[in-house]
């Protein structure tokens, strides 16, 4: 029988986790520094059109890179979360059929067996 394989083994689920973190990495790398520098100029009263408008836009390109990783992380959740779920009934849609002898034993009743009704004697209350 063949066994589906593993997500933990595909290349491509870890590319999207991989991607995702780096992304995620990124983003925060070139907005953090830009954020600080943007406050402390502003604050000291010695702010250009550089560190304000440019920061801005830096900042706006980190924030797409940051929500794009965090949609890959979602994504990457659910894809592990379907394959738990979708997991299970595969491998029961996969069991092997019972043959026509299996199956005919089973339709026919068991004449041969006895069984009779379980009996329990009352227990003595003293």
């Amino acid at each position: 029988m063949t066994h589906p394989a593993r997500l933990t083994r595909s290349a491509a689920y870890w590319t999207l986790v991989l991607a995702s973190v780096l992304a995620i990495a990124g983003g925060l790398a070139l907005s953090l520094p830009r954020i600080g520098t943007m406050e402390e100029m502003l604050l000291n009263g010695t702010a250009t059109g550089v560190e304000v408008y440019v920061g801005q836009a830096w900042i706006t390109l980190a924030a797409g890179l940051v929500g794009a990783g965090a949609v890959g992380l979602i994504l990457a959740l659910a894809l592990a979360a379907a394959k738990a779920v979708v997991a299970p009934r595969a491998a029961e849609a996969q069991a092997p059929a019972m043959s026509a002898e299996d199956q005919s034993a089973d339709d026919e009743p068991a004449a041969h067996v006895h069984t009779a009704p379980a009996v329990s004697e009352p227990a003595e209350v003293r």
